[in-house]
């Protein structure tokens, strides 16, 4: 369980706010920026030892036939994956699984958003109806190139 406070309040009352933490997480939230989370170190220290031992276990657990059972499942979790060709579907398991249990060692899951954004948007590339069902006339780039925000540029 969470509890939203204002920035300014934990300014104004940091005793009051910080005894919250008894009760779970305080979402600090600010007019200028995103939200900032205030756990204890120990509850936020537990929370990674355990996402470790699962993304541990369930890589553990994979071979080739769980692997082929949760392409056929992607859809639950993922709608987006229907517009993926079937052995691309078996690469992001493969791939996910695989950064997953990475990120999972080191206690940082940066990484695991960023390759299921950019599935998300590969995904979102077959979807275009100019594009032919097989993708086969997408070109991919061999390195990460970084494009400027739409919303930014005049």
């Amino acid at each position: 369980m969470s509890t939203t406070v204002s920035f300014s309040k934990l300014l104004r009352e940091p005793n009051e706010v910080v005894k919250q933490l008894d009760h779970g997480d305080v979402l600090l939230s600010r007019r200028d920026g995103e939200s900032l989370r205030l756990s204890k170190a120990g509850d936020a220290e537990r929370e990674v030892d355990t996402l470790q031992a699962l993304a541990q276990l369930i890589a553990a657990s994979l071979d080739e036939d769980a692997c082929d059972r949760i392409v056929t499942r992607l859809t639950e979790p993922f709608p987006w994956v229907t517009f993926l060709p079937a052995d691309r579907r078996r690469e992001f398991v493969s791939e996910f699984l695989r950064v997953a249990r990475a990120c999972a060692s080191i206690g940082r899951f940066e990484r695991l958003t960023i390759t299921l954004n950019s599935w998300r948007a590969t995904a979102e590339a077959y979807a275009d109806p100019s594009v032919t069902p097989d993708g086969s006339d997408l070109d991919y780039l061999p390195t990460a190139e970084v494009a400027d925000d739409p919303r930014e540029t005049g």
